[in-house]
């Protein structure tokens, strides 16, 4: 083999070589790359729950009732539950759900729209403008939301027991499918326990057997706030004042910006 010939061979083989050290960092660089994108989204995960310990209890990051910058502007469903011909249930008192909750979710809106978030209510007074049907008028209120666009949808309602008076507390619904519906029940509940008016009775989801269709048919975050129960004396009193819808509307409130802000 000629000096030339030996050149050639060897000016190959460092080509080949060099060509396998590129095809091993293009490789090793896919997939860090790979490897990284996925920790962030878990990671991401993780921070948005990092603030909420073992009991439940959430921990702001950053301060509350601050205006939101015009690019996070979204939509938000408040679903006063029952109104018109259902009164929903009524309390020892004789006071009616329909309008507790109508008058709460009145509150919340206006909290709402005071930092520039777009609200859309499912009824903003006790006339329905459907049937009667009791399922249509639980697939009306999820139309609603949908038609609207909502990035959000809250149900306010109140509990009941015939069972027993001492029964009392507040819990939060979401469809147990969605994470996002999971984490924002979390931090309403949190919230709303934190007012200490009564029992925290956590976080609850729906099971197959017992489908809450608000829940089951929309589309976005959602959950259904059970704020206490009108067939207890205490929890019946302090949802019928005045200061406890109000301090009910900014709990709910908080936590609705507290969600948001996990999205950021």
């Amino acid at each position: 083999m000629s000096n030339r010939d030996i050149n050639i061979h060897i000016k190959r083989k460092k080509l080949r070589h060099r060509k396998k050290i590129i095809n091993l960092i293009t490789f090793s660089l896919i997939s860090i790359l790979s490897i990284t994108i996925g920790f962030k989204k878990i990671l991401s995960f993780k921070i948005r729950l990092a603030n909420i310990t073992s009991k439940n209890r959430f921990i702001p990051t950053s301060s509350k009732n601050v205006p939101l910058d015009s690019a996070d502007v979204f939509t938000i469903c408040i679903d006063a539950g029952h109104g018109d011909w259902d009164f929903g249930t009524i309390g020892l008192n004789d006071s009616a759900e329909k309008d507790i909750v109508l008058s709460i979710t009145i509150k919340l809106g206006e909290l709402l729209e005071s930092q520039g978030i777009d609200v859309v209510y499912t009824r903003t007074t006790d006339t329905l403008f459907w049937s009667d049907n009791s399922t249509e008028n639980l697939y009306e209120r999820v139309n609603i939301s949908k038609d609207s666009g909502a990035d959000l949808f809250i149900s306010i309602h109140c509990n009941s027991s015939d069972e027993s008076h001492s029964y009392k507390g507040i819990e939060t619904w979401y469809n147990n499918d969605d994470d996002e519906s999971n984490l924002f029940a979390t931090l309403i509940q949190n919230e709303l326990s934190n007012l200490e008016y009564t029992s925290d009775r956590g976080t609850k989801y729906y099971s197959e057997d017992e489908p809450l269709a608000v829940l089951n048919n929309n589309d976005v975050p959602s959950v259904l706030i059970e704020l206490g129960f009108l067939s207890n004396l205490s929890d019946e009193s302090f949802l019928t004042s005045a200061n406890g819808q109000s301090l009910s509307a900014e709990a709910i409130f908080n936590g609705i910006l507290t969600y948001k802000d996990t999205l950021n």
